[in-house]
C-alpha cells in the first residue's frame, strides 16, 4: 500500500502531571501516516515545515519512524505549531494551539500544483482530514480539491476524515461546504456524531443514499457503536471500551489507519473494524498519540 497523508504535524506537549510536559510531534494525519508505516505501508507526509531546529527536529522523526519526507515543503520565513493537550479524569482531552502563523497553513500558496501531482501519481490512496482544510485559506483550499479532483481521476483513491475542529474554520458555514465538498469526491470517510454535531449538520440530511453511492462511511457514533454505509448498505457493529482509559488523543487517527490498511489488504469490513478498534483501544492506554514501539505489536492488527 503506496499513500501519502497530507496536512499539519505540530509540537505536542502532554501533561504527565501538573508542572510536568512530555514534548513529542504529532498532528492527526501525521499520527495516521505513522501507524500506517508501522503496519506496514509505504507511507509519506507532506506539509510545510520551516527551516529551524525544531522543523528538523519534527522531520527526522518522521523519518525514524520511516515516513517518507522527501515531497515536505520548506518555508525559511515560518516554523511548525504548537499545542498543549490537559486531560482530565476521563482521559478526556482539552487542546490549546498556537498555529496562527505555522508554516503548514502556506502549503498551497507556494506550492507548485503541476510538480505535485506528478509527485502524488505515484502513490494508491491519498488520506486528509478536516484539519487539514481547516488551516487553509478559501484559495488554498481550491488549490488542494483540484489537486484531488485530478488524482481521482486517474485512479487514485481518496480517503478523509471529518476530524471537525470548528473553531479553526472562519466560520461554521464555510466548514460544512468544504466538508461536504470534499467528502463528495472521497471514497472512503471517517466521522463521528461530534463532527456533525460541530457542523451543525444531520445524520439524516447528510447521510442519504446519493452521499453513499460508491462510497464507505466509517461513522462512530460512540460507546463503542460503530455505522458503516457501503453503497446504500447500513451495516452496525458494536465494540467493548476500555475501562481505564488513559488518553484518548491520536485513537482516531490509528483507528483510521489500521482499518485503511487493512482494508486495502481485501479483508472484510468486520474484520477491519475489530483490528481498528484493537489498535485505537491500546493507543487509549498510553499518554500522547504516537505509543512506544514497545507496545505495539503489528500482530495485533494485520491479519
Amino acid at each position: 500500500m503506496r499513500i501519502c497523508s497530507i496536512g499539519e504535524c505540530m509540537i505536542e506537549l502532554s501533561n504527565i502531571d501538573e508542572n510536568t510536559y512530555k514534548l513529542s510531534y504529532a498532528g492527526d494525519t501525521a499520527n495516521s501516516a505513522i501507524y500506517l508505516s508501522r503496519l506496514g505501508a509505504k507511507s509519506s507526509y507532506i506539509t510545510s515545515v520551516g527551516n529551524d531546529l525544531l522543523s528538523k527536529k519534527m522531520v527526522n522523526f518522521l523519518k525514524k519512524e520511516k515516513v517518507n519526507t522527501d515531497n515536505i515543503h520548506y518555508n525559511k520565513n515560518k516554523t511548525i505549531g504548537l499545542y498543549v493537550i490537559k486531560n482530565n479524569t476521563k482521559g478526556e482531552r482539552n487542546f490549546f494551539y498556537w498555529r496562527s502563523d505555522s508554516a503548514a497553513k502556506s502549503l498551497f500558496q507556494n506550492i507548485n500544483l503541476n510538480i505535485l501531482f506528478n509527485k502524488l501519481s505515484q502513490y494508491e490512496a491519498i488520506y486528509f482530514s478536516g484539519i487539514t482544510l481547516s488551516i487553509y485559506d478559501q484559495k488554498s483550499i481550491n488549490r488542494f480539491y483540484k489537486l484531488l479532483r485530478l488524482l481521482k481521476k486517474i485512479g487514485i483513491k481518496i480517503y478523509f476524515d471529518f476530524n471537525v475542529r470548528i473553531k479553526n474554520w472562519s466560520n461554521k458555514k464555510n466548514a460544512q461546504e468544504s466538508i461536504i465538498k470534499f467528502s463528495q469526491i472521497s471514497d472512503i470517510i471517517f466521522m463521528t456524531t461530534e463532527d456533525l454535531k460541530n457542523l451543525g449538520l444531520r445524520k439524516s440530511k447528510y447521510i442519504t443514499p446519493i452521499n453513499t453511492k460508491n462510497k464507505i462511511i466509517v461513522f462512530r457514533l460512540g460507546n463503542g457503536n460503530v455505522n458503516v454505509y457501503n453503497t446504500n448498505k447500513i451495516e452496525k457493529y458494536k465494540f467493548y471500551l476500555n475501562k481505564n482509559v488513559k488518553d484518548t488523543t491520536g485513537c482516531g487517527d490509528a483507528f483510521n489507519a489500521c482499518f485503511l490498511f487493512n482494508y486495502f489488504k481485501n479483508k472484510k469490513i468486520e474484520e477491519c473494524l475489530k483490528l481498528a478498534h484493537n489498535l485505537g483501544k491500546t493507543v487509549a492506554n498510553f499518554k500522547g498519540a504516537i505509543i512506544h514501539k514497545d507496545y505495539f505489536k503489528v500482530k495485533n492488527y494485520v491479519k
